[in-house]
């Protein structure tokens, strides 16, 4: 993995206060910013963004694949996280057409994705969202996979 060394967080944060980087989009627990370098950072907004800053963390450091965005460096707290930029998509086709194949259930039924569904926890409704892939250098990848059965369980769960 490209790893950026030495990111300076709290330059970061004074940056974000001062409305320099680009606003890309949210969820119920992160603002995505765009840092104009071929990165995004992700901030968390409450204890769900930050659940979710480390399980991505996490699995893209031990990722073998190309299906997730990389991730070269999180703050010590996961309050940041540094993400390669991807094109944003419109649709699914192109990764229907990549992967050959026609629909959601084939597409989670091929063994690279099958697997790591299995293995990161993650949940298929959520990847099945477009917000959730990218393209990076022509190739669909997750970009949006922190949200897993388990942060659920502990982070949105009422019962």
């Amino acid at each position: 993995m490209n790893v950026i060394k030495d990111v300076n967080y709290d330059g970061i944060n004074y940056n974000l206060r001062e409305g320099m980087y680009r606003y890309i989009g949210s969820g119920s627990g992160r603002r995505v910013f765009d840092l104009e370098n071929g990165y995004v950072v992700k901030v968390a907004k409450n204890r769900k963004g930050i659940a979710q800053n480390q399980v991505e963390y996490e699995i893209a450091l031990a990722d073998q694949t190309n299906l997730f965005a990389k991730i070269p460096n999180a703050s010590m707290d996961y309050r940041f996280l540094i993400m390669e930029k991807a094109e944003r998509m419109r649709n699914f086709s192109y990764i229907f057409m990549y992967f050959n194949v026609r629909n959601y259930r084939e597409l989670f039924y091929l063994e690279p994705i099958r697997y790591n569904l299995y293995k990161y926890n993650l949940i298929p409704k959520d990847l099945a969202r477009i917000t959730s892939w990218g393209i990076i250098n022509g190739r669909p990848v997750i970009i949006d996979y922190g949200f897993t059965y388990s942060v659920r369980r502990r982070y949105y769960s009422f019962f």
